[in-house]
């Protein structure tokens, strides 16, 4: 089998409510779709979820930079795909989130080539149901409580929360979701938005006795000191999402003890490919690692649910972006909303069947 042709196409994805966090509020998002045809008729699809933010990629930069490569990707092996990142890498350096979108077709045409789901060419299955929480976008305490307080109603008792702004509006935010969801886990989300250590420690000592799971990137990516000298004196764990893209960084992460958990998503990471060895950096250092979301569609979020299920040091998966999105592009994801659980798909390659082309 021999890839035949390749095609970019926008992707914007309407997620229910607009995805606002400490840099940002989005009510689209601009992704791209990578379709892989090969010479047997089988197609390959790969999601390109950029956040400029984070990876400096956009929509437009993806689709320049790919179907400028698209001529060196017809011809290949699928299964080559150690020198197939390779050339990507060299040929678009500082460009993950379109190595994964084509690292993620390849894996969806290998599997389909082969009868397999992804999480087989990953290492086999450790799991097979990911529990799932909801996530609430940044905006006043009320209107953030009223989130939590229908999510909470419906039999959420974990959500992701996304703070950032003065440590007064932080802390109001949390006591807000907790009168009306006085048992239900946060994992607050930071994005980078308390800057240094000293309005990250001070934010935390005030909310010491709130109930976090762990907190999330709560200083600059670029900032490496402030982040060990959080994870050092935090009471509770913190994870690093934006200062660890791939293996490189959390070797440093790992040998700084920079964090407690390390944050693999797919899109920073480079992909399936890079991502596996992300996670294997993580567990050689004995850190968890959670897959995170850039609510993707049933493409990206399944990619996400493979890895998960392949990976026994996963302790959590937020790829889950189908149920609060207007228009995904596929089916082939079995939720259970009165479990809060997701099933792995099963059919051959990602198991997701697009039916609305962009």
């Amino acid at each position: 089998m021999k890839t035949a042709s390749v095609a970019v196409t926008p992707l914007n994805l309407i997620p229910v409510i607009p995805l606002t966090i400490s840099y940002g509020s989005f009510d689209v998002l601009e992704y791209v779709l990578v379709t892989i045809t090969a010479d047997n008729g089988m197609i390959g699809y790969g999601e390109g979820a950029a956040d400029t933010e984070v990876t400096g990629e956009t929509q437009d930069s993806m689709i320049t930079g790919l179907t400028s490569l698209t001529d060196e990707l017809v011809g290949r092996d699928p299964m080559d795909i150690e020198a197939i990142m390779g050339m990507l890498t060299e040929r678009l350096p500082s460009s993950p989130t379109a190595w994964a979108a084509v690292d993620m077709a390849l894996h969806d045409l290998m599997g389909k080539w082969l009868g397999l789901p992804v999480y087989k060419l990953l290492g086999g299955k450790v799991r097979s149901e990911i529990s799932f929480y909801p996530t609430i976008p940044m905006d006043a305490p009320d209107v953030m409580a009223g989130y939590a307080d229908g999510m909470y109603k419906g039999g959420f008792r974990k959500a992701k929360i996304k703070l950032g702004t003065t440590i007064d509006e932080d802390v109001e935010r949390v006591r807000k979701i907790m009168e009306v969801a006085p048992d239900m886990i946060l994992a607050p989300d930071i994005n980078q938005g308390w800057k240094d250590a000293d309005t990250a420690m001070g934010a935390l000592e005030r909310l010491k006795d709130a109930p976090l799971s762990w907190v999330e990137q709560p200083v600059r990516a670029d900032d490496l000191e402030s982040l060990i000298e959080v994870t050092r004196h935090s009471p509770f764990p913190i994870m690093v999402d934006e200062g660890c893209h791939g293996p490189e960084d959390a070797v440093v992460i790992a040998a700084r003890k920079a964090a407690d958990i390390i944050n693999i998503k797919l899109m920073k990471a480079g992909g399936l490919y890079r991502g596996i060895k992300l996670a294997a950096v993580a567990e050689a250092a004995g850190l968890p690692v959670s897959v995170g979301s850039m609510f993707e569609s049933s493409l990206g979020s399944a990619a996400g649910m493979h890895l998960t299920a392949a990976r026994a040091g996963v302790i959590a998966c937020e790829s889950i972006g189908p149920p609060f999105l207007k228009n995904d592009i596929g089916t082939g994801l079995v939720i259970d909303f009165e479990k809060m659980i997701i099933r792995v798909p099963e059919g051959p390659g990602l198991g997701i069947e697009v039916t609305d082309l962009p």
